[in-house]
């Protein structure tokens, strides 16, 4: 009587520490993506993060345009979860030769962890007055082909879609209810 007494308590309580560790994970909420649940990113520096803050705003520089047929189109790809998610993924995590946030940082602002040693500094995609002055082609452009005279690559191993996705995720960090 003893011993399955026990064995009760035993399983009684692993199946307590489950079910508070299932609760745990509800009342931290769902994760924004790629299990960060860092709405504020209050953990600047962090594997490859980078840091917080506005950035250089108005970025004041001078990139080589793109040629007329690509300056003037437009992202072709409807602004949806699953265009946003590829292009947060890419940026954040898969783009090679490598993530887009090491030099222009987690939330976009320039200050990624990479951007210290650059000059120009990475560009500001949070600042709005900038943004708004370059087309979706130039951006498609740049990220396809380097900006000479900079720190940033090409990423010529991009498909034409994937290019498109990260150019939608990167209008999402100078909209106003970001």
């Amino acid at each position: 009587m003893q011993s399955n007494r026990k064995k009760t308590i035993v399983v009684v309580f692993f199946l307590a520490c489950f079910i508070f560790g299932l609760l745990a994970e509800a009342w931290a909420g769902p994760p924004p993506s790629k299990g960060r649940r860092h709405s504020n990113r209050s953990f600047q520096g962090h594997h490859g993060v980078g840091f917080l803050g506005k950035g250089i705003c108005p970025q004041i520089r001078k990139t080589v345009q793109a040629p007329d047929k690509i300056l003037t189109q437009r992202n072709p790809l409807e602004k949806n979860r699953e265009v946003l998610y590829a292009g947060e993924s890419l940026f954040q995590i898969e783009a090679q030769p490598t993530a887009c946030k090491i030099c222009h940082g987690v939330t976009g602002n320039g200050f990624g962890l990479m951007a210290q040693g650059l000059n120009p500094p990475p560009r500001n995609f949070t600042c709005r007055s900038t943004m708004e002055t370059i087309s979706d082609g130039q951006l498609f452009w740049v990220i396809r082909n380097g900006s000479p005279g900079t720190g940033m690559p090409a990423f010529k191993n991009l498909k034409d879609r994937e290019i498109w996705q990260i150019v939608r995720y990167l209008r999402t960090f100078s909209e106003k209810n970001r």
